[in-house]
């Protein structure tokens, strides 16, 4: 009595409700249309669903998985990618959730498919649907920064459900201060900084010279699809885009993306995305500062860095942050392709950022 279909543009209300009804992100539909019908690759994606819905007897969208559109490139090729989205079912409908993974899994017509935020419920399911882990060690390992030590620490108490915590908050952000466990010992000069408000041409001319180092499996990240990225964010200022510059080129950049964690009472920024020519030292410090800088200029209280390849993080590790291994391994792939099998069974192919996994 049930059965699972692409999703089409005008299920997006059905998609949202049941969205809703499961807990999962609210979204207005018609900006959602228009995020998916400004698709920087749309052309490249055509036939290929957005997603697909459970769908009762009586037409009713009980259930939704999302597949959004990303593409790659590695070594000169693009690589067409699904990447999981959000996975939600009614609680009457809850056997049948797995059709809507098996879905997403076997699609056809994209390179590979992956999730990229795995849950302690979905990692389980990927071995009996064949979904390999990606091969890099410490995926699930978070870096942070500490800008505001009390109110971390009331989240930290709120997080272990322990009472009294605007009592408790400022002794333990003492011992926080004490300890030396916000932005301790890291400071830099950093000459040649600019704040954009939008990604301009110097953008495409760096994507030219990132996308030339050879085994590395990247994002686009052309001009287009960096706005059609982070756009909403900057116009809505829960993004900040700063970049390096000498003699007007572009050196490197990084993009800070605002997450709230309301439940924790506690404002973050992400490291969305953080790249360097050649992976500059230099350049990857100097942005990491000054992201830094910026967390505590717009009196956010932690700063996170998620993903990397090992030389990254061993980098992060220089600037004294604080270290978090998420609970379940968040990064799991599945290879359609064949001719990119084995650049993908690779460790040093993986760099991703958030804005690699989504």
């Amino acid at each position: 009595m049930i059965r699972v279909r692409p999703a089409l543009l005008s299920d997006l209300e059905g998609i949202r409700a049941v969205s809703l009804r499961n807990g999962l992100s609210s979204f207005d539909p018609e900006e959602r249309r228009n995020w998916c019908l400004s698709h920087p690759f749309r052309k490249e994606f055509e036939g290929i669903p957005m997603g697909w819905v459970l769908e009762s007897k009586e037409k009713e969208i009980v259930g939704t998985f999302s597949n959004i559109h990303m593409m790659y490139e590695l070594d000169g090729k693009c690589v067409k990618c699904g990447v999981a989205g959000s996975w939600g079912v009614d609680v009457e409908h809850r056997n049948s959730s797995l059709l809507l993974a098996m879905a997403f899994f076997s699609q056809k017509n994209v390179d590979f498919c992956f999730t990229g935020s795995a849950s302690s419920v979905s990692s389980r399911l990927m071995q009996a649907l064949q979904v390999q882990r990606i091969p890099s060690e410490d995926y699930d390992l978070s870096y942070f920064w500490i800008a505001r030590p009390k109110a971390f620490a009331a989240a930290v108490l709120r997080k272990k459900k322990i009472p009294a915590v605007a009592a408790l908050a400022p002794l333990i952000s003492v011992g926080l201060r004490a300890a030396d466990l916000g932005f301790g010992g890291f400071a830099r000069k950093v000459a040649g900084l600019m704040r954009f408000d939008k990604f301009g041409k110097e953008f495409d001319v760096f994507w030219d010279k990132l996308r030339q180092k050879a085994g590395r499996l990247r994002a686009i990240r052309t001009s287009q699809a960096l706005e059609w990225r982070f756009r909403t964010a900057l116009n809505e200022r829960r993004a900040v885009v700063l970049g390096l510059l000498k003699s007007k080129e572009l050196l490197g950049y990084v993009v800070l993306r605002e997450k709230d964690r309301e439940h924790l009472q506690l404002r973050q920024f992400v490291i969305a995305d953080l790249q360097a020519l050649n992976d500059s030292p230099d350049t990857i410090l100097d942005l990491l500062a000054a992201a830094l800088e910026t967390t505590r200029e717009q009196e956010l209280d932690v700063l996170e860095w998620q993903g990397w390849n090992p030389v990254k993080r061993r980098l992060a590790l220089s600037a004294h942050p604080k270290a978090y291994r998420y609970p379940v391994w968040p990064l799991f792939c599945k290879t359609i392709n064949q001719e990119f099998a084995p650049a993908l069974a690779r460790p040093d192919t993986w760099d991703f950022s958030p804005f690699d996994a989504f």
